[in-house]
């Protein structure tokens, strides 16, 4: 197998297959992109067995073949080559990889490209078609709330039901939870699915506001394709929590405040909270809201206020410093209006300002107070 490539092209392409491979497996196949090499292009594939990226590059086939190359050391050598020049594969039968650039000559050795796990093969049975700057949307406002423990696989992804020209969009990790409603240009065909927060992390980089995007959908995968890039990942197969339940209906207070003025306040005043429970409390009092937080561990304290909108009675109510202020931080708007009614009830955050294609609730339960 013999092949040459610029170092651009093939630094970009492992630079997203890297996306996908595993930081730690059981499989050591797994930490390696294969290549294939075949007429008048290169084909790079990587996958987590969840996730799969398949990316074709240009490139002069002197002999056609396969091979299994160590991702991240072909990315570190990529890397520090120089960024002008050709660079020129060799594989031997043996699978010993000879890098020939202006540079100088490198060896590493691959794998049987026979040990790598088959890319999954979609029947394609539905399309949905979406405006880039629509999913982006979707995702930016979705994507953090998105839970991290493997342990509850249906927390994992976001939710998407999709009824003609409406989608909704709902993520949780079971401390908050944020809900999207989204009226969409492109009308699409009735369908429930959970899909894995980390492919939406994968795919939201390259998504052009201005294009726009078919999902690909058959009994257990989907697939996003965009320019020379396929995405493929595995549909998350459990029951979604009933959200619509866990979001309360009414709340008797009300507050409006500057969500960057909050966002600045949280993040110098949780400086000094309990690097465990990131604790700070919120006290609203007539048209003021001061945080504050104490660790008794290390005698540090931190208290501000700051000017909103409430006339309620008062009340404390602590959060996890991080989770709020990821809320905030997600909200496209410059006011955010939080409905709560109690210290041990979940509060509901929306933007101020109102708009008829799209409509965003976040809920944040709060901490019980820490003394």
């Amino acid at each position: 197998m013999n092949f040459i490539t610029s170092k651009e092209k093939i630094f970009n392409a492992l630079n997203e297959t890297n996306k996908v491979i595993p930081i730690r497996t059981t499989l050591p196949i797994l930490s390696c992109v294969l290549i294939k090499a075949k007429g008048s292009e290169l084909t790079l594939i990587s996958t987590d067995l969840e996730q799969s990226i398949k990316i074709s590059i240009e490139g002069k086939i002197i002999k056609t073949g396969e091979v299994a190359v160590p991702n991240g050391k072909l990315l570190e050598i990529v890397s520090a080559l120089p960024n002008k020049g050709e660079i020129n594969f060799l594989i031997k039968e043996d699978f010993e990889i000879t890098i020939n650039s202006s540079q100088g000559v490198y060896k590493i050795i691959g794998k049987d490209p026979s040990e790598y796990p088959e890319t999954p093969k979609l029947n394609k049975e539905q399309q949905l078609v979406i405006q880039g700057q629509e999913l982006l949307s979707i995702i930016n406002s979705t994507l953090y709330a998105v839970s991290k423990d493997d342990l509850k696989p249906a927390l994992c992804g976001i939710y998407l039901n999709i009824n003609e020209k409406k989608i909704t969009a709902v993520a949780t990790d079971g401390h908050r939870l944020v809900k999207m409603q989204k009226e969409t240009e492109e009308s699409n065909p009735k369908s429930s699915i959970i899909i894995p927060g980390k492919f939406f992390t994968i795919l939201k980089n390259n998504i052009k506001p201005s294009s726009v995007v078919n999902i690909n959908l058959s009994e257990n995968h989907i697939s996003v394709d965009q320019n020379n890039q396929t995405t493929i990942t595995r549909i998350i197969k459990e029951s979604f929590p009933d959200f619509n339940s866990v979001i309360p209906e009414k709340l008797n207070q009300q507050a409006t405040v500057n969500i960057e003025q909050l966002v600045s306040a949280i993040k110098r005043v949780s400086i000094f909270s309990n690097k465990t429970t990131k604790q700070i409390i919120i006290n609203f009092n007539n048209n003021e809201m001061i945080l504050s937080t104490e660790d008794k561990e290390t005698r540090s304290s931190a208290k501000e206020h700051i000017e909103c909108d409430y006339s309620g009675e008062n009340l404390n109510i602590a959060y996890n410093s991080q989770y709020i202020k990821e809320v905030l931080q997600n909200i496209n708007d410059k006011e955010v209006q939080i409905f709560f009614s109690g210290a041990l009830t979940a509060a509901i955050f929306k933007p101020k300002t109102k708009t008829e294609k799209m409509e965003t609730t976040a809920l944040l339960m709060p901490l019980r107070t820490q003394q």
